[in-house]
């Protein structure tokens, strides 16, 4: 009898623990599931298809910062790009940008990109879009010459940039040897003279009050590498009172969040997408957690959760931005006036997405030096940088250069991998790595997300 109570009682045993080791599969599983799946937005082919959709949508802006994502991955334009295995695209993405700057309304840059589009590869869709600018509204037409005539030009032409093309790279090489002294002595001088640069215009911020509304830096100025910070904004809150503005407040921030073209905005119906898959509904997250794991799953890097105070004459807008990864808030910004009327509330909501805009400036800096898996940086409290901040690093490549104008457009760029700043200095900060892609070396750069 006894020897039977010990059999059951090891047979449990058993049990329990192929129950345990079952269940630790699944949840490894379905870890590593969402971790590619995050992985794949980095790909360049992927912010260019999403760039297309907003394209058909009309959404310019949004479409615009999906090509900049893919471009800062893949510069050239190209007839024919591959994206994995025996997959081919047609891959525009500066012609692309172009039109997203006409539709805008910023025709030199739109001018600027379609020209570049068309120096990588031509097509019909980019001169129709330089036409149209540079003839203030229409394609001139072609009057009085034959074909044959048309024809002899072109080739003329063709053969004037030929001889021009060929007397330019003999003099490249004859000035190679000479300029590349000179190219690393002036490197040594750019990276002191940005060093004492962003000492002094930090400096310069610190001795001024900034004006409500007010912006401290342009994204444009700093170097993309993939996407920039995605944010996730959960529906504003507040009483009774307020229900009739709510989705207006909310729409708000995301337009202010996206024309300020520091982040990478998700969509409110990827939101709603992760909520009906969960079974859940939007309006329904106030508990923090809860909505720190609907931004993980929508791939937010941070999540923005607002309320709204409407009374008497007194309106308020606050507004918390919070890590998914550590759920520490890393900003908190309110605004308030002495009177309630929408467009009163929507202006404190322009003046909140813009103090957020500013706490989270953009930087670059340099890897000073390494131990171990401990990333120090040459930027800190003085630039604006602050514990659980996220920062790509990243190794400049070969330089983009214009093959008529021979003008520097752009330096390629590999991303190393990603870290985040645990203790920060005036001058410096301590990381560490995230998720890595290359080795990251000193010397090496790094910018903030």
């Amino acid at each position: 009898m006894k020897n039977i109570l010990n059999s059951g009682l090891f047979a449990g045993q058993i049990s329990k623990k192929l129950i345990l080791v079952i269940f630790v599969v699944i949840l490894l599983t379905s870890s590593f599931s969402n971790l590619f799946a995050v992985k794949k937005l980095e790909k360049f082919y992927n912010y260019y298809e999403k760039g297309m959709k907003f394209m058909m949508k009309q959404d310019w802006q949004r479409a615009l910062e999906e090509f900049k994502s893919a471009a800062s991955l893949e510069f050239k334009d190209a007839k024919k790009k591959r994206t994995y295995g025996t997959r081919f695209i047609e891959y525009f993405p500066h012609r692309e940008i172009g039109i997203a700057y006409f539709y805008l309304g910023e025709y030199e840059q739109s001018l600027e990109e379609l020209k570049l589009s068309i120096a990588f590869k031509k097509s019909k869709k980019a001169a129709a879009f330089i036409n149209k600018i540079e003839n203030s509204g229409g394609v001139s037409e072609i009057k009085g010459k034959s074909p044959e005539e048309l024809k002899q030009e072109e080739k003329e032409r063709q053969a004037a940039l030929e001889q021009e093309r060929l007397a330019m790279i003999k003099k490249q090489e004859e000035e190679k040897k000479k300029l590349k002294e000179q190219k690393k002595q002036e490197e040594i001088k750019k990276k002191e003279e940005e060093q004492r640069k962003r000492i002094f215009e930090q400096e310069q911020l610190n001795k001024m009050k900034v004006p409500v509304g007010a912006l401290t830096y342009d994204p444009s100025r700093v170097t993309q590498v993939g996407s920039r910070l995605s944010v996730a904004v959960l529906p504003f809150e507040g009483k009774e009172e307020t229900e009739n503005i709510r989705k207006s407040v909310t729409d708000k921030m995301v337009t202010q969040l996206v024309n300020l073209r520091r982040f990478r905005v998700i969509e409110r119906n990827a939101l709603e997408e992760v909520m009906k898959e969960h079974k859940k509904t939007i309006s329904g997250l106030v508990d923090e957690s809860t909505a720190v794991e609907l931004g993980k799953l929508v791939g937010a890097d941070v999540i923005i959760i607002g309320s709204i105070v409407c009374e008497e004459q007194y309106g308020k807008v606050s507004a918390r931005v919070i890590d998914t990864q550590t759920s520490e808030i890393i900003v908190a910004k309110e605004a308030s006036a002495e009177n309630t009327r929408i467009d009163n509330i929507e202006k404190l909501v322009e003046n909140v997405a813009i103090m957020i805009y500013n706490d989270l400036p953009l930087v670059e800096g340099y890897v000073v030096n390494i131990e171990e898996d401990l990333i120090y940086i040459d930027i800190g409290s003085h630039e604006g940088v602050r514990k659980g901040t996220k920062c790509v690093a990243f190794k400049e490549g070969k330089e983009i250069i214009h093959p008529t104008t021979k003008e520097v457009l752009h330096r390629k760029v590999k991303k190393l991998g990603e870290i985040i700043v645990f203790q920060v200095h005036d001058k410096m900060s301590i990381a560490r790595i995230v998720d890595k892609v290359g080795d990251i070396k000193v010397g090496d750069k790094v910018v903030v997300k």
